[in-house]
């Protein structure tokens, strides 16, 4: 499947999905990410302020900092570049209506990077919302270990055409399963 038809099937599926289905299947996710040695090992988390349906992420953003790790957030500069801040509790809204951290550009390491996307296949391509910000990232931060977590309803079982710019995530975490 290409990537503009995955984009709109699995957009339509997500938007479709029950409040109580994302809270229950948000949570399943957050328990298989807390198992993993990856995560439970990094003193750097990336992670997302989730919209429109996506995975939540408050559970997993509140354990990052009461565990004392250090939450840093994507924030989106131009129509090229996404940065990090560290997570101090003060946000503002994107142009693109969601909440984004506001603050200094964090550069240093990240040793884990919780990835969100639009659609995924089991040999963990991605798609995103067509802008490349999470391709782009990937590169400056290579040695980062990439988690996407995602609905089941966001797996495109026949697999995603992905081009040269597109970077896989190293593991995919969903409710019913991990694939790494």
């Amino acid at each position: 499947m290409n990537k503009k038809e995955a984009r709109v099937l699995i957009k339509e599926r997500r938007m479709s999905l029950s409040q109580e289905y994302i809270d229950f299947a948000s949570d399943k996710i957050f328990q298989k990410l807390l198992q993993n040695e990856d995560f439970k090992n990094a003193k750097v988390v990336m992670s997302y302020m989730d919209f429109k349906n996506e995975v939540k992420t408050n559970k997993i953003n509140s354990f990052v900092k009461d565990s004392g790790k250090i939450l840093v957030l994507p924030k989106v500069i131009d129509k090229e570049t996404m940065i990090v801040i560290e997570d101090k509790n003060q946000y503002i809204v994107s142009p693109f209506g969601n909440k984004e951290p506001d603050g200094e550009e964090y550069k240093g390491n990240i040793d884990i990077i919780i990835t969100p996307g639009v659609a995924f296949d089991r040999n963990k391509n991605r798609v995103g919302f067509g802008r490349g910000y999470y391709d782009r990232f990937f590169i400056k931060y290579p040695h980062s270990t990439k988690i996407a977590i995602a609905f089941e309803e966001q797996i495109i079982s026949e697999g995603i055409e992905a081009d040269i710019y597109d970077k896989k995530v190293d593991i995919l975490i969903t409710e019913k399963d991990i694939i790494k």
